[in-house]
C-alpha cells in the first residue's frame, strides 16, 4: 500500500513539473470571435485578418471609387462615383459598377481580392471578372454579356 502511494505521488508530480514546464502558449492568446489560438497563434476564419483576427476583408473595399472602365478600345470615365458596400465579411456590392448605373455582388476570396461569375445585374447583363485592391486603388478585368449574347471584354482602374 505505501508503494503505490509512494508511486502516486511520483506520478502527480512528475505530471505537474511536465505541466510547469510546458505553458500553454494560447494562454494569453486572445483571437476574439473570427478565429481561433493554434501554438500562440491567432488562425482567423475565412474573412477575416489581423493579429487578433479583428479585420474583416470586406472593409478594406468600402468606399467611393472614380476612374475607368476601358472596354475594346474605348475608355468610360466614370462621372458617377462606383460606390462599395459590404454585405458580409466576404461579400460587397458595387454599384455603378463599370458605369452601368446598377450594382453587381462580388466575393471577398482573398484579403485584397475579389471575384465574380456570371453575375447578373438587374439591366440582365451578366459579369465575370475578377478585381484586386491595393491602398486606395481597385483594378481587375470583366467581361460583359449583353442579353443580346454580345460580349465584351472590359478593364477597371477606380481610386477612393
Amino acid at each position: 500500500m505505501i508503494r503505490n502511494s509512494f508511486y502516486l505521488i511520483a506520478l502527480l508530480g512528475s505530471l505537474m513539473t511536465f505541466s510547469a514546464c510546458n505553458p500553454d502558449p494560447c494562454k494569453n492568446v486572445n483571437c476574439g470571435a473570427n478565429g481561433s489560438c493554434l501554438d500562440g497563434s491567432c488562425v482567423c476564419d475565412i474573412g477575416y485578418e489581423g493579429s487578433a483576427c479583428e479585420i474583416e476583408w470586406a472593409e478594406k473595399f468600402v468606399g467611393s471609387y472614380l476612374g475607368k472602365d476601358v472596354c475594346g478600345n474605348t475608355t468610360y470615365n466614370l462621372t458617377k462615383p462606383a460606390v462599395v458596400s459590404k454585405r458580409s465579411a466576404t461579400q460587397i456590392r458595387i454599384s455603378n459598377f463599370g458605369g452601368f448605373d446598377s450594382f453587381i455582388d462580388a466575393e471577398v476570396t482573398k484579403s485584397d481580392e475579389i471575384s465574380f461569375t456570371n453575375y447578373e445585374d438587374p439591366g440582365k447583363r451578366r459579369f465575370t471578372g475578377s478585381g484586386k485592391i491595393s491602398g486606395n486603388r481597385l483594378t481587375g478585368s470583366y467581361t460583359v454579356t449583353f442579353s443580346d449574347g454580345s460580349k465584351e471584354n472590359c478593364t477597371f482602374d477606380y481610386t477612393k
